[in-house]
């Protein structure tokens, strides 16, 4: 085992799945980790003819490890990651069966729901496709007051000043929706836009206990209304956010996390999902 966690990109030697390497490659350079390639397969391919197998053209990175491992491809993938003690999943949200109407491929929805280290999605079909060169300068966090969606602030704040990128918060009141009812909850003034002194109060507040900020880091707070992933997106685009990261419980039934299936079908940029 690596004394490095690693960055893992599995691929099934599709071009779609291929799409992600250069994301997997960018944040293993800037994160100093060794990059491991995972392609599960139960009838390995030479290692001169492996690269060719797997659509990769070449590596812009000198630590990196190929995988063949025989197995059922969501559990194997999921375990390897733990085992290697992973410190983060890159993979295309489609692979072998791309559907360019299906949310994600059904290997991509069983590793994110099944893998408890974060896991970034890239859609094959983005404008523009991180490259080996890549470097995000703005980093889009949604928060909505509660406890739970902040659990991943500490884990966010310290990659953002890894990757020297500013952070944009943004919350977004929804008209209609009930308040947040979690212990520790803090939503906004009922009557924000009536007393501009209360939103420069509540979002001092809002700052000071959800997201403490690292010196290094640059971070902005934006109030919306509307709905969630309508809005993220819309400002994903006006401010040109290269990153999207956002908590989740791991569940994708039918009425639940409606802001990250939205998000998953359309971004345009990279989204990096970490379990609260």
């Amino acid at each position: 085992m690596y004394e490095k966690q690693g960055i893992v990109v599995p691929l099934d030697g599709s071009v779609t799945a291929a799409r992600a390497l250069g994301a997997a490659q960018a944040l293993a350079a800037m994160l100093e980790e060794a990059l491991h390639i995972v392609y599960v397969t139960e009838s390995p391919v030479p290692l001169p003819e492996l690269m060719e197998a797997l659509k990769i053209d070449e590596l812009k990175v000198n630590d990196f490890v190929l995988h063949q491992i025989p197995g059922e491809v969501v559990e194997t993938l999921v375990e390897f990651t733990a085992r290697e003690n992973a410190r983060l999943i890159v993979m295309s949200s489609h692979g072998t069966t791309y559907d360019a109407g299906a949310l994600m491929g059904h290997i991509a929805l069983g590793i994110i729901q099944n893998s408890e280290c974060p896991v970034m999605v890239v859609r094959p079909d983005m404008p523009h496709v991180p490259d080996p060169y890549w470097r995000p300068q703005k980093m889009l966090i949604p928060l909505n007051g509660s406890p739970s969606a902040a659990a991943v602030m500490d884990e966010a704040l310290e990659l953002a000043e890894i990757l020297q990128c500013d952070v944009e918060i943004i919350h977004v009141a929804v008209l209609g929706e009930k308040r947040p009812q979690e212990v520790g909850s803090y939503a906004t003034p009922r009557y924000i836009d009536y007393a501009h002194h209360e939103w420069s109060a509540w979002a001092d507040e809002f700052m000071a206990r959800f997201a403490r900020q690292p010196p290094t880091v640059n971070i902005r707070l934006l109030h919306r209304q509307g709905v969630p992933a309508d809005e993220m997106l819309r400002l994903a685009v006006e401010s040109g956010d290269d990153l999207v990261l956002l908590g989740w419980q791991g569940r994708l039934e039918k009425d639940r996390a409606m802001t990250i299936k939205q998000l998953l079908k359309k971004t345009e940029s990279p989204i990096i999902l970490i379990r609260t």
